[in-house]
C-alpha cells in the first residue's frame, strides 16, 4: 500500500492581515494510497502455492522482504510463466525500493495472466508514483476492459487523469470508484482533496462521509479536517480537528484547529490553540510561525519577533522561512516603535 503524501500547513499569515491557506498534497497520514492517491491493491485469488512461493509469502508476511524476493525469485525460476510468483515479487521488490524490479515482475505477470487485476492495480499504482502517466492510463485503462467493476482501477485512473489536468474525466472515474465503493473513506477523502485543488464545490459531501467511516484513525481524521479547511468549511474542521486532539494531541492538529478558528475570526480560541501547540511540540515549526502571527494582531511584537525567529530557528530552509524573516523584520521594528 502506497502512502498519499505529506500534509503541510502552508496558510500565509500576516502579523496584521488575513491568511492565505496554500493547496497542499493530500496526507501522509492517511496513508493508504500512493503520492498520486492511487488505489491500494486487494489479494489476488490464487491457485495452490509452490514449496518456494509458500515460504516467500511466510517471509513476506513477517516483514523479511529480501528472504522473500529471494523465495519469489526461486518460484519464478522454477516456473515462468506462474503469475502468482511473478506478481508477489513485484510486491517484495517494491518493499525493497526496486521499482525496476517491480514494474518487471508485475509487467511479466500480466503477460502471463492478461485478466490478473492485482498486477493491473499495483502497475498503473506504481507509474503514477513514477508520473508516467501515459503508461499508468494505458495499464489501468487495459484492467478496466477487463474488470469494469474494479473500484481500484477506477481509482487509478481517476488519480492519473486528475495528474494530467484532464479534470472532467478524474471526476467521472471518481465517481465510478465511489458508486462501487462507497464506504471507502480513503477514496472519499482522495476525491475531496482533488475536487478541493479544482476549486471545484462539493467536497464536503465525500468529507462528511469519509468522517463517519474514520473512526478513531487518528491520521485519517486529521486529513478530513485539514480537507476541510481547504474547502472553507470551518466549522466542520474545528469540530473534526477537536476530535483529533481528543484522540492524540499534537502541534500540528493544534495548528490546523487555529488556522480554522482564525478563519472564523475566534481570536482567543486560535491563540489559545497555538500555544498550546508550541507547548506540547515545541519542534513543530509551522506553530511557531502562526503564533507569531496571532501575537502580531494581538500588538505583542517582541513576543510575535520571538515565535517568528524560532521558526528560522527550526527550520530556515522551510517553505515559510522568507515570510518568516519579513516578518521578524516587520515585528523588530514595530517593537522598537512601541518603546
Amino acid at each position: 500500500m502506497k502512502a498519499l503524501g505529506s500534509w503541510c500547513l502552508v496558510a500565509l499569515l500576516a502579523c496584521g492581515g488575513s491568511e492565505l491557506p496554500a493547496r497542499s498534497a493530500p496526507p501522509a497520514a492517511a496513508a493508504a494510497s500512493d503520492s498520486s492517491g492511487a488505489a491500494p491493491v486487494p489479494p489476488p485469488t490464487r491457485a495452490a502455492p509452490s514449496p518456494e512461493l509458500s515460504a516467500g509469502i511466510k517471509a513476506f508476511d513477517a516483514g523479511n522482504y529480501s528472504e522473500a524476493r529471494s523465495s519469489f525469485q526461486a518460484a519464478v525460476k522454477k516456473s515462468p510463466n506462474d503469475a502468482d510468483a511473478l506478481y508477489d515479487l513485484g510486491m517484495a521488490c517494491e518493499k525493497l525500493g526496486d521499482k525496476a524490479g517491480a514494474e518487471g515482475a508485475y509487467t511479466s505477470a500480466l503477460t502471463a495472466k492478461p485478466d490478473l487485476e492485482a498486477a493491473s492495480i499495483d502497475l498503473s499504482a506504481l507509474y503514477i508514483d513514477e508520473g508516467r502517466i501515459d503508461e499508468a492510463l494505458a495499464v489501468g485503462r487495459a484492467g478496466l476492459a477487463k474488470h469494469s467493476g474494479s473500484s481500484k482501477l477506477h481509482e487509478n485512473l481517476a488519480a492519473a487523469l486528475a495528474a494530467r489536468g484532464s479534470q472532467d474525466l478524474a471526476i467521472k472515474e471518481f465517481e465510478a470508484a465511489i458508486e462501487i465503493t462507497p464506504a471507502e473513506p480513503l477514496l472519499q477523502l482522495a476525491f475531496a482533496h482533488w475536487l478541493n485543488v479544482w476549486h471545484v464545490r462539493g467536497a464536503g459531501v465525500h468529507l462528511d462521509a469519509a468522517g463517519k467511516l474514520a473512526k478513531n484513525d487518528y491520521a485519517l481524521v486529521a486529513s478530513i479536517a485539514h480537507e476541510y479547511r481547504m474547502a472553507g468549511e470551518f466549522d466542520s474542521c474545528v469540530k473534526t480537528y477537536d476530535h483529533a486532539v481528543a484522540i492524540k494531541d499534537g502541534g500540528e492538529v493544534r495548528t490546523g484547529r487555529a488556522l480554522c478558528r482564525v478563519a472564523l475570526k475566534d481570536e482567543k480560541a486560535a491563540l489559545d490553540d497555538l500555544q498550546a501547540a508550541v507547548a506540547i511540540e515545541p519542534t513543530f515549526a509551522p506553530a511557531h510561525y502562526y503564533l507569531g502571527g496571532r501575537l502580531g494582531v494581538a500588538k505583542r511584537f517582541k513576543d510575535a519577533a520571538a515565535e517568528y525567529a524560532k521558526y528560522l530557528q527550526l527550520d530556515p530552509n522551510g517553505s515559510l522561512a522568507k515570510q518568516a524573516s519579513e516578518r521578524l523584520k516587520a515585528a523588530q521594528d514595530a517593537a522598537a516603535r512601541k518603546k
